[in-house]
């Protein structure tokens, strides 16, 4: 209701009635107000919202912020993949192998056979025999003998093992008399094992009887190297005193390093001539021979336009080395005479290679 004003009452009067009057018309207000809340309250829709809301206020607390991801570790490179292993090549396989030294028997003067035999032992038990020689008629035989001596005498009769066994081959000799060679092979199987053979003969027949080679079987060096001990020459009375050694050292295709450390010779002797000989000793000047050589092969370069040539110092030391071929390989130059020279071609020291 509105408050109207009585013009009977005096203005203190009308301020108290208006003051109750306003406080009546506050707390109407505020029951009213509460009245309609009430209504509100009770609304299903608005208990709906509200339940709504507090659902979304539990979802939203229950609701944690996610855990920072960790920065994720780098990813490694791959390991870089190792290239496949090549294969590995088989490893080396050397044959058994036996040699002799192939010369004129003893009692024998007029053959001038000369050589290396060889033998290769295969996995089946054969043997690929192989022949390097001088001095033989056109055509010729070979036989693995069961002798053991080349000097009193010697046996043809071949040397069997088995009863199928074989000890005999041929081959052929290239040019002429007395200057021909011979590089044949040919393959044979006598039964008998690498060691059976150690110490047995093989006899080379040329066109004539007396075309004969005779050589003992031994087992092939490993390492291809002649040394020879120097002292004075057989029957030199001169003031030198020549001492040390040569070094022959063989390559696969018989070439050789030809090296001296030698003391007690000609002081100041330039391009002197050192040189292998023919000879087999140095007991005796004939025993030495001359140079030695495969004529048939290679020129003699036992010279100094060869290189064969040492110079010594003041002191009359001479060290040195030169590369060589004589036509002859490791075996063939067993045993043969190293011979010293001094300017004016004198001998004056001798060894033997062993």
């Amino acid at each position: 209701a509105r408050f109207s004003i009585n013009r009977n009452h005096s203005p203190n009067t009308q301020y108290i009635l208006y003051k109750k009057h306003s406080t009546m018309k506050f707390v109407a207000f505020s029951i009213a107000l509460a009245a309609i809340n009430l209504d509100l309250l009770a609304s299903p829709v608005l208990a709906q919202s509200e339940d709504q809301l507090r659902r979304r206020t539990k979802q939203v607390k229950d609701t944690k912020a996610p855990k920072s991801t960790k920065a994720s570790k780098s990813t490694k490179a791959p390991k870089a993949t190792k290239a496949p292993k090549s294969p590995k090549a088989p490893k080396s396989m050397k044959p058994d192998s036996l040699v002799a030294l192939i010369e004129p028997p003893g009692g024998v003067t007029d053959s001038d056979v000369f050589g290396t035999a060889g033998l290769r032992y295969n996995m089946d038990g054969s043997i690929l025999v192989s022949v390097d020689l001088i001095g033989l008629t056109p055509g010729g035989v070979v036989i693995l003998s069961d002798g053991t001596d080349c000097d009193g005498g010697f046996s043809e009769t071949p040397y069997i093992c088995s009863d199928s066994g074989e000890a005999v081959g041929f081959i052929d000799a290239l040019g002429v008399e007395p200057e021909t060679t011979s590089r044949s092979a040919f393959r044979i199987d006598n039964g008998c094992t690498k060691e059976e053979n150690i110490g047995k003969t093989i006899i080379v027949f040329g066109m004539y009887e007396s075309n004969v080679g005779c050589g003992i079987l031994r087992e092939e060096a490993k390492e291809k190297v002649l040394v020879a001990d120097m002292s004075s020459y057989p029957e030199y009375s001169g003031p030198l005193t020549p001492n040390g050694k040569v070094t022959v050292t063989f390559n696969d295709d018989d070439t050789f390093t030809f090296s001296y450390d030698v003391s007690g010779l000609k002081e100041d002797c330039v391009n002197c001539g050192i040189h292998i000989h023919a000879g087999t000793s140095c007991a005796t000047p004939a025993d030495v021979k001359g140079h030695g050589w495969n004529s048939v092969v290679v020129q003699d370069l036992w010279s100094t336009a060869g290189g064969a040539t040492y110079t010594s110092d003041s002191m009359g030391n001479a060290e040195g080395y030169f590369s060589m071929t004589n036509g002859y390989g490791y075996e063939a130059n067993a045993n043969h005479a190293v011979v010293i020279h001094t300017q004016d071609g004198s001998r004056v020291a001798c060894g033997v290679l062993n």
